[in-house]
């Protein structure tokens, strides 16, 4: 047996592949970061994740055993990352399953053969765990693989069970004991004492493989039902067996971040290993930039909401790190590079759209600057204030940093006025040694935290059973779209849904969804809405809404007019044919806008998301600013040009590896399998697309762009519509032409000018207008100063002017202070919606009289609000028939002055 030396990642992950091939597995790909089909995840957390329904015995797969290297995502301990030697956002999973084939005896027999052949562990540095009354892998481990008793520890249902804690706290569903594999990196040493052992110390024992042994069916009871299928369901850490077998001290100092923290040493000008806290940063950042490049790369892009998110929360902590070291400039976009050259091999998905993450990354890092220095600055400021100091970087494991009083309103504070990321508030916090008040920060902004809590939770109900599933325990057929080729065709109800659930039949006005065996309506995917349409059978009619799919089944949404649906009743299905002909047009200039924005704007450009419906196409692009005119005249032009040459438009079947040969675009963020369906317009646009499009380019009839906008940091969103409503919108245009120039007595082409010479002329009036207002406030200026009062060394004013408005009130105030100094007034402007209501106070005064608190307390005597700065501020009244009451209340709080 070859002794246990350093072996790259990649050679790792390709060996645990070939090594389960060689034992009848397929090898799959990974799946995506953004799980299809699945509502319960929000990311993809685990290998076995795409298979659940093969381990429910209601999947597809042609194979009973399967291994894959999975791209995972989770986080929920992000301030342990970076601090910690083994805790990561993304990480990779070395999986291999059985569905129903192999059990106990082959799992944990190839489990061993290896960690100690294929890898070189020492027999003898190996520990493993197995569930309490788990005696089968108890005796699989001592008889059959030979390890001694002392090697092997029996744990609870908190330790050893998947889900842990299931067989007393649920979820309900398929579950098991597990059996897990640890390396010893202090051989000789005595084992641990077991009496009220809970688990091996993480900081001698490094878990390296976990074996799920899927066999029981937890019932609402608590009982634990034998399934009748056993299924294999085992995981094993990439990046702790790569720094087991590296023999370093943590994850980071592997091949698969080194690159990383290479290349942020060369950035930063420090070097990795000096200092601790630098330690921390550049080991979070190496963590981070991977995470987020991945998800982007899988079409999570950073937003605020949901996935997007998390996203944006993981950037801006890695960015904030950059500041923390010194970067004074965006720098993780330049990461992206490093990203792929260490995993592009295995994910080829992070270098085709390494343009989009680069471009994506550097405008977040840009908005995110001027957001980060403000939030820092007053951060700093309130830490003085505090008496805080900085502490070490992170929290030592077991210890509780001290809680900093007034930190949770601080923090909220900072968030909702300034953007500024709550959870950078906490690491800073950490890093002087101090605690969030989490509840101070939880009862002012309960709703933000919630979605924050709810973004980077994942699931427990890994089996939560979805309408396919219900379908499929049915035995209702998948459904088999003809909607390419026909517009119309028959076919048989396999099921009608309400509410979700099957029902035997349904009536007039039920809103239902209705499952057939073929359909010619195309359901939502790739950005292009649902066909709507009607289903009529013997006596009846539903008219559909829209269309999606789930699991292969196309969800028909329904509202019967007349009769009674039931399954088994053979129906005629017809798409709305003039809205699918519209949204075909608006799909094809899609991607003939996505090939002229290239063009025009440059290769950088790519999707970044689409929707295409028949009113309209909505098309979001990487870019970091506005379109000029000009740009966006060519871009319309060059899509025209391509409409008008009619070229056809032809759809193809490859195979996947010959498409990307072949110079077709894949999709941001959309998952293909092995065959795809590509589309060709000429030379001039080639897609992989699986949704309908007209025959001919000429189809479209025109293009026209309605708006350019931006949606994001570095992502911008144009609007055009094609065909009959570009049409009509250049009738509605001549119609408001026509109108204005009737309006101004104008002809079409003279309105312009008739136009100009107005704006001239109102110009003109309004200038007039500002010199007799001026002239007006001049004489109102003598008037109030006429009414001047001296209350302890300050003149004083309350004057009531109707007519003003806000501007001009509080241009007569600062006229009279600057010209009275030192000086305390109120001005009163009763008009018809109320009382204006304006304080102004001299600079000297404002640490006695604040003009923001008279306002304040004047305004709600007549019912209404106010305030502003302590010099200058405003507000307004409703009621006026307390103006006397206000009026002789100003007085009084001016004459406190003399106090």
């Amino acid at each position: 047996m070859a002794a246990m030396r350093p072996i790259p990642a990649a050679e790792i992950r390709e060996r645990f592949l070939r090594f389960f091939e060689e034992r009848g597995h397929a090898r799959l790909p990974s799946d995506s970061l953004v799980p299809a089909n699945d509502p319960t995840l929000l990311f993809t957390g685990a290998g076995m994740n795409q298979f659940k329904d093969m381990f429910l015995g209601r999947g597809t797969l042609p194979h009973r055993r399967v291994a894959t290297a999975q791209k995972c995502l989770r986080v929920p301990d992000l301030e342990n990352v970076g601090a910690t030697p083994r805790h990561h956002t993304l990480f990779e999973m070395l999986g291999h399953f059985s569905f129903g084939d192999y059990f106990k005896r082959d799992c944990i027999r190839w489990e061993w053969e290896f960690f100690t052949g294929e890898l070189g562990f020492p027999p003898e540095q190996l520990v493993v765990t197995v569930y309490e009354d788990d005696d089968e892998a108890y005796a699989i481990w001592r008889d059959d693989i030979g390890l001694e008793e002392a090697r092997i520890y029996r744990f609870g249902e908190k330790e050893n069970f998947w889900p842990a804690e299931a067989p007393s706290k649920g979820p309900n569903g398929p579950c098991g004991p597990c059996s897990e594999l640890y390396f010893d990196k202090q051989p000789g040493q005595p084992f641990p004492v077991r009496e009220g052992l809970k688990a091996l110390p993480d900081d001698r024992f490094v878990e390296v493989g976990n074996c799920v042994f899927t066999q029981f069916d937890r019932q609402a009871d608590g009982t634990l039902q034998p399934l009748p299928q056993k299924n294999i369901d085992v995981g094993l850490g990439l990046e702790r067996i790569a720094a087991v077998l590296a023999r370093v001290p943590n994850n980071f100092e592997t091949d698969l971040f080194v690159p990383y923290l290479r290349h942020l040493e060369q950035v930063t000008g420090r070097r990795y290993g000096a200092d601790a806290r630098d330690d921390v940063r550049m080991r979070r950042i190496a963590d981070h930039v991977r995470a987020v490049v991945f998800c982007i790369a899988d079409g999570a892009l950073p937003s605020n909401e949901s996935r997007g998110y998390v996203v944006r929360k993981i950037l801006r902590r890695a960015a904030r790190d950059g500041f923390d070291l010194g970067i004074e400039r965006p720098f993780l976009f330049e990461m992206v590079d490093v990203v792929g050259a260490v995993m592009g091999d295995a994910y080829p998905e992070v270098r085709e759209h390494a343009r989009q993450c680069r471009s994506l990354i550097r405008s977040e890092e840009e908005g995110f600057a001027s957001v980060y220095r403000q939030g820092m600055k007053r951060l700093a400021a309130f830490l003085v204030e505090r008496g805080a100091s900085e502490g070490r970087p992170g929290v030592q494991r077991g210890q509780r940093p001290e809680l900093l009083q007034g930190s949770g309103e601080f923090a909220f504070q900072l968030h909702d006025t300034y953007g500024f990321p709550v959870d950078i508030t906490r690491q800073v916090l950490l890093d002087h040694g101090m605690r969030l008040d989490e509840d101070g920060f939880e009862a002012a902004m309960a709703e933000q935290q919630r979605r924050a809590r709810e973004a980077s939770a994942t699931s427990d109900a890994v089996f939560a059973e979805s309408v396919g599933m219900r379908l499929r325990d049915l035995g209702v057929s998948r459904s088999r779209f003809v909607g390419y080729e026909l517009l119309e065709c028959d076919a048989t109800v396999g099921a009608v849904l309400n509410d979700g659930r099957p029902v035997a039949s349904a009536g007039a006005d039920a809103e239902v969804v209705v499952v057939v065996d073929q359909t010619p309506f195309y359901a939502q995917g790739g950005g292009q809405v649902g066909d709507r349409g009607e289903l009529t059978w013997n006596g009846g009619r539903a008219v559909v809404v829209d269309t999606t799919q789930q699991d292969g089944f196309w969800l028909h949404e329904a509202r019967i007019v007349a009769g009674t649906l039931a399954a088994g009743v053979r129906c005629t299905l017809r798409v709305d044919a003039v809205a699918r002909r519209a949204t075909e047009r608006n799909h094809t200039a899609t991607h003939l806008l996505h090939a002229a924005l290239k063009h025009i704007v440059g290769p950088h450009v790519s999707q970044a998301g689409s929707e295409v419906s028949p009113e309209r196409l909505r098309f979001d692009y990487t870019h970091g600013e506005r379109l000029t005119d000009e740009q966006l005249r060519a871009v319309e032009d060059e899509v025209n040009d391509v409409v008008l040459s009619a070229t056809p438009v032809v759809p193809q079947i490859r195979r996947l590896e010959e498409a990307r040969a072949a110079g077709f675009v894949a999709m941001f963020g959309e998952k293909y399998g092995e065959q795809v369906r590509t589309l060709s317009v000429g030379d001039y646009s080639k897609e992989l697309c699986g949704g309908t499009h007209v025959r001919n380019s000429g189809n479209i009839g025109a293009f026209r762009i309605v708006s350019d906008s931006a949606i994001s940091a570095g992502t911008r969103r144009i609007e055009a519509i094609t065909g009959f409503a570009s049409l009509d919108a250049s009738r509605r245009d001549r119609q408001q032409v026509a109108e204005l120039g009737q309006l101004l007595k104008a002809q079409a082409g003279e309105v312009i000018g008739r136009v100009r010479s107005l704006l001239d002329e109102g110009k003109r009036l309004r200038k007039e207008l500002q010199a007799a207002r001026a002239a007006d406030l001049g004489a109102l200026a003598q008037q109030l100063e006429a009414g001047v009062q001296t209350h302890g060394g300050v003149r004083t004013a309350v004057f009531t002017s109707a007519g003003l408005d806000t501007k001009e009130v509080q241009e007569l105030l600062t006229r009279v202070r600057d010209r009275l100094e030192p000086f305390a007034g109120v001005v009163f402007a009763p008009g018809d919606d109320g009382v204006i209501v304006a304080a102004a106070v001299s600079k000297a005064v404002a640490g006695r009289l604040r003009a923001g608190d008279l306002v304040k307390e004047l305004a709600g005597l007549l019912g209404g609000g106010g305030g502003g700065r302590p010099e200058l501020a405003q507000g307004k009244g409703r009621d006026a028939s307390r103006l006397p009451e206000a009026v002789g209340r100003a007085g009084e709080l001016l004459a406190s002055l003399a106090c």
